[in-house]
């Protein structure tokens, strides 16, 4: 169980309580943090995020190196598999598949300014 982020915040119920999610929702969630934190630049956990260092948006073998270093980064997460499916570079968009036990879902993660 984890507390739902919302526009880069915590969410909150009405009554002031915090919002859960669990399952494919939070797997998810965890993957877009993964995704779009650099490696190394969150002061509390220094190994959360990837390392886009080696990434060239013109690089024909950009959707391939992006599954492996995703990949990489979402490797702790528990009963939670990830495929980068595509890469669009004008957009700078990763199309990814997350597979959270039984559960599928395909999610976009906005990479601009990243890479």
């Amino acid at each position: 169980m984890d507390v739902l982020i919302e526009d880069g915040d915590i969410a909150t119920r009405m009554a002031g309580g915090y919002s859960y999610i669990n399952g494919l929702e939070e797997a998810v969630q965890r993957v877009h943090i993964a995704a779009l934190t650099v490696k190394g630049s969150f002061i509390y956990d220094r190994e959360l995020g990837t390392d886009y260092g080696s990434l060239t948006v013109d690089d024909p073998l950009i959707t391939e190196k992006l599954d492996m270093l995703i990949k990489e980064a979402c490797c702790d997460i528990a009963d939670t598999d990830i495929e980068v499916i595509s890469f669009e570079s004008q957009a700078m968009i990763a199309l990814i598949e997350v597979s959270y036990r039984a559960d599928k879902t395909i999610t976009e993660v906005e990479l601009s300014g990243i890479i």
